[in-house]
C-alpha cells in the first residue's frame, strides 16, 4: 500500500486519463457520425422554429379613451412588458365596443385589448378571455343640490340632457342595458354620445346637466368629477336585482364618505353597478403572451383598491366568453415554476426547448445510439472481408504456389496491410483488428521462409512402402 500523497496522485492520474478516453472517444464518435448528427441538428432546429415558434419580440393592445383608466392601465402593463424584454405597443380607441370589433378582425394587429364585460357577444369566436383584472363602476352624475329620490334621480337624469357615452364605448353598453331593463327608449334626444373628456368638460360648462362613465374610482376622468362642485351620485339602490338579471353586471359599494370626507358624500352607503374589466386575446396569441398577461396582472391588478381586496384579481367572473386554457392552468397551479426563477425570455426558452426537446430525443435516441453499433459492425464487416481475401490468398498459395511470383505475393500482401493500416478502428474492435494485421505477418513470413513451397515439395514427395510390409509379403 503507497502512501498517501501516492494514492492521491495515483486517482488524479486515473481521473485525467479517464476524461481524456472520455474526450477523445467523443471526438472520434464525432468524426464517425458529424453527418448523421448534422441532420438531426437541422430537424432539431426545425422542429423548435416550426412546431413551437417563439413569442413575437412586439404586441398591439387596444386601451380605451384618452384619461380613461385603461388608457393609464394600458402604461403600466407597457412597463412590464418591457421589463420582460416584450415591447407592448398600445392603441387608444373609442371603448370597448371598439376593442372587441378589432379583436374580431383578423387583419388587425390588434391581439389583446381591455374590454368591458357584457361588451362582447356571449361565446365570440377567435377571441379568448383570461380573467377579470378590476370593477368598473357605472358612475352617473347629475347637476343637483341634494341627492335625488329614486323617481326624481330617473327624472334628472334622462330627463335633460346627459352623456351616455359614444356608441363604440362600454359606457353607452351599459347605458343601453340599464335604459332598456327599466323599459325606456334609446331614441331620446338628451341622450348625448361624446368622448368622456368631451362630455366633462361639456357638464363643467353646464351644456349638458348629466354625464355616466364605466371607469375605476382612480381613473382621471373619475376623480375630476367627483371634485366638481354642484354634482351628485347616483344610488342605484337596485344595483343588486340589476346583478342578479344581467351576468355581465356586478354590485359594489360606495362607502360613506367615499366622494368627499370633508362633505361626508354619500352620507349613507350607495350601491352601485359595476363591470369588470377583462382582458380579451385573439385565440393566435403565443401561449407564452397569454402568460406573461396573466402574470402582470397578478402583479398590477392583485393589489388592493378601493373596491378590491387584495389578491382578488385577476380571477374568472365573466362566464360568457371562451376561457384561454393557459389562463386555467394558471389560477388552478399559479405562474409557471422557471418564470418564478427567471427573466422571461429564459423561462419560456428553457420551457419551449422542454417541450420540443422531449419527443425529438425520444426518436432521436435511438438513432444516436445506434450510431457506434452500426461504425463497429461496419468496421466489423470490413475486417472480416479482409480475412476472407486473406484466406482465400492463402489457399491459393497452398495449392499452385509459384516461387517466380513470390515478390508479386509480398506486394498483394502489403496491400492488404496497407488497406488495414487506413481504417479507423473503435476500442471495442481492436482485437479483431491487430488479429488481422498478425494474420497478414504471419502469412508473410510464411512467404519469407518458403513455407508453401516446402509444403508443395512434400505434397509432391512419393510414399515409400513401409519395409516390414514389404519383407511379409515376400514371405
Amino acid at each position: 500500500m503507497g502512501s498517501f500523497h501516492e494514492d492521491v496522485k495515483d486517482q488524479i492520474v486515473a481521473i485525467h486519463e479517464t476524461i481524456v478516453d472520455g474526450w477523445n472517444d467523443l471526438v472520434q464518435f464525432i468524426k464517425e457520425t458529424w453527418p448523421a448528427l448534422t441532420i438531426l441538428f437541422v430537424i432539431l432546429v426545425g422542429a423548435i422554429w416550426w412546431a413551437d415558434p417563439a413569442p413575437p419580440p412586439h404586441v398591439v393592445m387596444a386601451t380605451g379613451p384618452a384619461g380613461s383608466s385603461n388608457e393609464m392601465l394600458g402604461k403600466k402593463y407597457q412597463e412590464y412588458f418591457a421589463s420582460q424584454g416584450i415591447r407592448l405597443d398600445l392603441v387608444p380607441t373609442e371603448g370597448s365596443v371598439e376593442n372587441v370589433m378589432r379583436l374580431q378582425d383578423r387583419n388587425d394587429p390588434v391581439m389583446a385589448a381591455f374590454v368591458m364585460s357584457g361588451a362582447a357577444k356571449p361565446h365570440t369566436q377567435g377571441i379568448q378571455t383570461l380573467g377579470s383584472i378590476n370593477y368598473q363602476p357605472y358612475w352617473c352624475f347629475y347637476r343637483s343640490d341634494k341627492p335625488l329620490d329614486t323617481q326624481e334621480r330617473i327624472n334628472a337624469l334622462i330627463g335633460r340632457p346627459i352623456n351616455v357615452g359614444t356608441k363604440n364605448s362600454g359606457t353607452y353598453a351599459v347605458a343601453k342595458l340599464w335604459i332598456e331593463i327599466n323599459g325606456l327608449s334609446l331614441d331620446n334626444e338628451n341622450f348625448k354620445h361624446m368622448p368622456d373628456d368631451e362630455a366633462i368638460e361639456a357638464l363643467n360648462k353646464k351644456e349638458i346637466e348629466s354625464v355616466c362613465i364605466v371607469d375605476t374610482y382612480d381613473a382621471p376622468n373619475i376623480q375630476a368629477l367627483l371634485k366638481m362642485p354642484g354634482l351628485q351620485l347616483a344610488n342605484f339602490s337596485r344595483a343588486e336585482t340589476y346583478a342578479r338579471l344581467i351576468p355581465s353586471i356586478e354590485m359594489v359599494t360606495m362607502p360613506v364618505g367615499g366622494v368627499s370626507l370633508q362633505r361626508n358624500l354619500p352620507a349613507t352607503p350607495y350601491t352601485m353597478l359595476a363591470t369588470t374589466t377583462e382582458i380579451l386575446v385573439d385565440d393566435r396569441l403565443h401561449p407564452a403572451i397569454k402568460y406573461l398577461f396573466l402574470i402582470a396582472a397578478r402583479s398590477i391588478n392583485g393589489k388592493e383598491s378601493f373596491f378590491s381586496k387584495e389578491g382578488e384579481f385577476p380571477r374568472f367572473l365573466d362566464s360568457t366568453q371562451f376561457r384561454s386554457k393557459e389562463a386555467e392552468i394558471f389560477y388552478e397551479k399559479g405562474t409557471p415554476t422557471l418564470m418564478q426563477f427567471m427573466p422571461f425570455w429564459l423561462a419560456e426558452f428553457i420551457a419551449r426547448l422542454f417541450v420540443t426537446l422531449l419527443p425529438f430525443f425520444a426518436l432521436a435516441y435511438p438513432i444516436i445510439r445506434s450510431m457506434p453499433n452500426y461504425h463497429k459492425n461496419r468496421v466489423r464487416g470490413r475486417i472480416n472481408r479482409m480475412y476472407g481475401s486473406l484466406k482465400f490468398f492463402e489457399q491459393e498459395l497452398v495449392s499452385s504456389y509459384n516461387p517466380d511470383e513470390k515478390q508479386a505475393y509480398l506486394t498483394r500482401l502489403d496491400t492488404m496491410e496497407r488497406d488495414a493500416l487506413g481504417m479507423k478502428v473503435p476500442k471495442s474492435v481492436s482485437s479483431d483488428y491487430y488479429t488481422l494485421r498478425s494474420s497478414i505477418d504471419f502469412v508473410r513470413n510464411c512467404l519469407l521462409r518458403d513455407s508453401y513451397t516446402a509444403y508443395q515439395n512434400k505434397e509432391a514427395q512419393p510414399v515409400e512402402p513401409d519395409e516390414k510390409e514389404g519383407e511379409g509379403d515376400e514371405e
